[in-house]
């Protein structure tokens, strides 16, 4: 292999690296990073909507004349709202899960595909100047 192509070769493979880790790091991360604010929200959302239903219940409790039967229909129709909400946003979150292990394994893919490009640049490298070497000799 010639000089000029080895040099050649290297260059592309610094481009290549530099695009990897502009990808990473600006695509990827971003990504994983706006997947774990939507967690957030899922989160907050949830937790305004358990103290509404809350309030909500507490106020049909607080109508005059209600039976304690009354009382435990009111109880358990409320509980149950709120157990459906929460399980709506575990099945939100999980699904969003999914999504930044799915990212965060292409993170890994993209780390040791830069490892492997580099690898093959300093054979590249160290193949040169052992034939520049030998061409010297």
């Amino acid at each position: 292999m010639t000089k000029k192509l080895t040099i050649s070769i290297c260059k592309q493979i610094a481009k290549l690296s530099f695009k990897i880790e502009e990808l990473k790091d600006d695509g990827v991360a971003n990504e994983i990073s706006a997947l774990e604010d939507k967690i957030g929200d899922i989160e907050s959302d949830l937790e305004s909507a358990i103290d509404e239903l809350n309030d909500s219940r507490d106020e049909a409790l607080d109508e005059d004349g209600l039976t304690e039967a009354a009382k435990e229909k009111i109880m358990k129709a409320f509980d149950t709202k709120i157990e459906k909400a929460k399980e709506a946003a575990d099945r939100k979150i999980e699904k969003i899960r999914d999504e930044i292990d799915k990212a965060e394994e292409l993170q890994s893919y993209l780390d040791d595909t830069m490892a492997a490009l580099m690898s093959t640049a300093e054979e590249l490298a160290g193949n040169m100047e052992y034939e520049f070497d030998a061409y010297a000799a």
